[in-house]
């Protein structure tokens, strides 16, 4: 695992952020020009209504069958790898703790931007539309996952009341965005 020893925010000429993260045996700038690569991946996240500048990891299911989620020790966002990718046609899923890197989503107010930054370089805007609170109990992999002709993001957290005879929250907060 590589440690980031300096990170600058630059503007671009679109006014998108833009930033270079240096490490330790490389520079790579993330930017808004170039084409949607094959076999991309989403590798920051940025709301900066609710001050999230995290990076994503790819993520898969854990023994349940559920979508995995990052450590709550880590600011890290999950990114469900065997669904959509962001920028692309259906619902991308992105997961986080609610003591950790979403521990703000629900303050995140609806018109706000969300920047996704690619392994490729490119910088995707999405603007929330929607934030929806479900019960556990309820709550279906169909709605988490929506199909859909947009290009659509959806940002799941715990929500409501921590539960010791499940040992996780009783809701879920859903904020869903479209690329613009």
């Amino acid at each position: 695992m590589k440690k980031i020893f300096f990170i600058a925010l630059v503007a671009t000429a679109t006014l998108l952020p833009a930033f270079t993260v240096k490490t330790a045996s490389a520079a790579v700038t993330y930017a808004t020009a170039g084409p949607m690569a094959p076999n991309d991946a989403p590798t920051w996240i940025y709301a900066p209504a609710i001050n999230l500048f995290s990076p994503i990891q790819g993520v898969g299911t854990n023994t349940k069958g559920e979508m995995d989620v990052p450590s709550g020790y880590t600011n890290n966002v999950g990114w469900y790898a065997g669904g959509v990718a962001p920028g692309n046609t259906g619902t991308a899923v992105l997961d986080a703790h609610v003591f950790a890197a979403f521990k703000n989503l629900n303050k995140l107010p609806l018109g706000s931007d969300i920047y996704i930054y690619m392994k490729s370089g490119r910088v995707l805007h999405y603007v929330t539309k929607a934030s929806n609170l479900y019960s556990l109990a309820t709550l279906s992999p169909y709605t988490l996952f929506a199909p859909t002709s947009a290009k659509q993001l959806n940002l799941i957290t715990c929500a409501g009341k921590f539960t010791t005879r499940l040992s996780t929250y009783d809701h879920r907060l859903i904020v869903t965005a479209e690329l613009v």
